[in-house]
């Protein structure tokens, strides 16, 4: 029970973070395009910040739509299961989906560790603080996995995919 509320203020920050990302890339892009179109100023380093911003606010809102798990799926296959064969393709897409993340962890914290000499134009800060992104986003991400599996090898069937009201799945 405490491990579900920690996963879930977990979620929560990540969320709130990205949101926050959110409303600093408007204001990054809408004093960069006032700067160039009204008052004839370069604003050089906004396309970095942007971008920067872009990938935080991707990387950290994902990780919290993994949790809440509202990535896009297709699940032609998984309407026309029954529970007990559902549970356990529930388990092997979670292992494939843990595979991945693990390969993409792994390869985000090689670049990280690359990059690290390497920094931007116009700021100069290492690439590694963008990578760093990566490496947050998608280790929440195999935390949230490793979570929901356990969930379905315990059984529990609030884990599994489930039809609202109107019918439409709620995974």
């Amino acid at each position: 029970m405490r491990f579900s509320k920690l996963e879930a203020g977990l979620a929560r920050v990540l969320e709130l973070i990205a949101m926050a990302m959110m409303m600093a890339l408007v204001v990054v892009i809408t004093y960069a395009v006032l700067g160039r179109q009204v008052f004839h100023l370069p604003v050089a380093w906004s396309e970095e910040v942007g971008a920067g911003l872009m990938a935080w606010m991707v990387l950290l809102g994902s990780a919290s739509a993994w949790y809440h798990r509202r990535h896009l799926v297709i699940d032609v296959l998984l309407r026309r299961l029954n529970r007990a064969w559902l549970r356990g393709f529930c388990i092997v897409i979670e292992v494939g989906a843990l595979i991945l993340l693990s390969v993409a962890f792994w390869g985000s914290q090689s670049m990280m560790r690359v990059s690290a000499h390497n920094s931007t134009t116009a700021l100069g800060v290492s690439y590694s603080y963008l990578y760093l992104a990566l490496v947050i986003g998608l280790g929440a991400m195999i935390l949230f996995s490793i979570a929901q599996m356990v969930r379905l090898i315990r059984g529990d069937d609030a884990a599994l995919p489930r039809y609202d009201a109107e019918g439409e799945w709620n995974t």
